[in-house]
């Protein structure tokens, strides 16, 4: 991949308005992008000031920062967010770029589906899958790393968008990304392989295999509305149920038994026996879409 790629400098149009995220390393924002003489509802991603009181944590947030824009920007799908440009903040003394993309008024899928509950659920949990299948089967194919209904949007037309890239890596391309001790992911929608012994001195990194473990993660609490092993209502549980068993399917039962039985494949224990993030969105548009035959469960 190139990496003198053009991006759109909007520094000194945006302007923030209304902190609307707040996660370990960075805050989302709502802002006003002035363009043509008019104002713009914008989202504003930056980097908390806390990861720029050193020179080698703030060089590596900026490089952090440098290869999510770098990822983002090349990708473009009806059901990816929009990557619109960055701009400029100075902190603790560094040129720190923000990211910017449209804002999305309905919030996120789960936000959504709580005030129209009368939506089809499996519309909106395939467009999903037709983005991953597109960020997988690029001829440098992208690694999302950290799928999860928080990360999903929807648009004004009510129609899902994946967002947030700050976990992607390109496969094939040398340096692209930074080992860390940081996990990839969030704990309940997390392959277990991307788990962490210990003592271990390197991260995993998330593959296009954890990706189809959290798709299907994703896809079951998108259909049902409940979180993945719901009966565990705490994180610190998890690492070793996850481990050893699946979620239960009587805690599911607005899943199809058709849609369950196509994350069970997600879930397989070896990740090279897990389908295509492709194959399953054709499964899914043949068994659920508009010309299947099949009913789709709602939640009303």
């Amino acid at each position: 991949m190139s990496s003198d790629i053009t991006v759109n400098d909007l520094t000194g149009r945006i302007t923030k308005t209304e902190q609307i995220a707040n996660g370990q390393c960075g805050e989302v924002w709502k802002g006003t992008y002035t363009v043509g003489g008019r104002e713009e509802f914008v989202a504003v991603k930056a980097m908390r000031s806390t990861l720029f009181s050193d020179t080698v944590t703030a060089e590596k947030t900026i490089r952090r920062l440098s290869r999510e824009m770098k990822v983002w920007s090349i990708c473009v799908h009806p059901h990816l967010a929009l990557f619109i440009g960055i701009c400029y903040e100075t902190t603790q003394g560094y040129r720190v770029p923000c990211l910017i993309s449209p804002f999305y008024e309905n919030g996120t899928i789960t936000q959504y589906l709580t005030h129209n509950p009368n939506t089809v659920r499996m519309d909106l949990f395939r467009q999903i899958f037709s983005a991953l299948a597109y960020l997988h089967g690029r001829a440098e194919a992208i690694v999302h790393g950290d799928l999860k209904p928080a990360n999903i949007l929807i648009d004004d037309a009510g129609n899902a968008v994946l967002a947030d890239f700050g976990h992607s890596r390109i496969l094939g391309i040398s340096g692209f990304t930074t080992n860390t001790r940081t996990v990839a992911g969030t704990l309940r929608y997390m392959a277990p392989e991307l788990m962490v012994p210990e003592n271990d001195e390197i991260t995993p990194r998330p593959t296009i295999e954890s990706d189809v473990w959290a798709a299907g993660m994703t896809g079951l609490e998108i259909l049902s509305g409940e979180i993945p092993y719901v009966e565990f209502k705490k994180d610190s549980r998890l690492i070793t149920v996850i481990g050893n068993k699946l979620p239960n399917k009587a805690n599911y039962p607005l899943v199809p038994s058709g849609a369950w039985t196509a994350f069970v494949k997600c879930w397989e224990r070896d990740p090279r026996e897990r389908p295509s993030v492709q194959r399953l969105s054709d499964y899914f548009d043949k068994h659920y879409g508009p010309d299947s035959t099949r009913p789709t469960r709602t939640r009303g």
